[in-house]
């Protein structure tokens, strides 16, 4: 049985191999949309939103937590890789925008050609060290979002803990 959330401990039951991927595939698939609502916005605001990987790895971490990987090692691996993969692909999707305005051309076509050599060399183009910086502490942030213990529970009406 897959838990809702909490650490894992030796007395709960083993996953199946089924619950694992399905765990996998919620993330990755969370990690895509996160990079896709990403793009789109910074799209329609004209602005640099690179502050949004932050919230995708806040997303994925809170997403994977919830599969039951909280305090977990592979819950840590599952969601750097797709808080990665959230920004690579936010940054392809923003690549293929840009050459599709370049050229005048809509972005469908630019997607169906654009290779990753030339999609990573106008997303690489477009970084500067605040960007890698701030992707980098996006991944870090979804892994200790994950790995950190959870909140003590508090009675309703206690005030909170210092």
């Amino acid at each position: 049985a897959v838990s809702t959330g909490g650490s894992m401990t030796a007395a709960q039951p083993q996953r199946s191999i089924t619950a694992y991927l399905l765990a996998v595939a919620t993330a990755l698939m969370v990690a895509l949309a996160a990079g896709a609502v990403w793009c789109v916005l910074q799209l329609y605001a004209r602005v640099d939103l690179i502050g949004l990987s932050l919230l995708a790895g806040l997303i994925v971490a809170v997403v994977v937590r919830r599969q039951g990987f909280a305090q977990s090692g592979m819950g840590v691996l599952i969601a750097m890789f797709s808080t990665a993969l959230a920004c690579a692909y936010a940054s392809y999707l923003l690549a293929a925008a840009k050459v599709a305005s370049y050229l005048g051309i809509p972005m469908r076509s630019v997607l169906t050609s654009i290779g990753p050599d030339m999609a990573g060399a106008v997303a690489w183009a477009d970084m500067s060290l605040f960007h890698i910086g701030t992707l980098i502490l996006a991944i870090v942030l979804s892994a200790w979002l994950v790995w950190r213990k959870p909140a003590p529970a508090r009675k309703p009406g206690a005030p909170p803990q210092a």
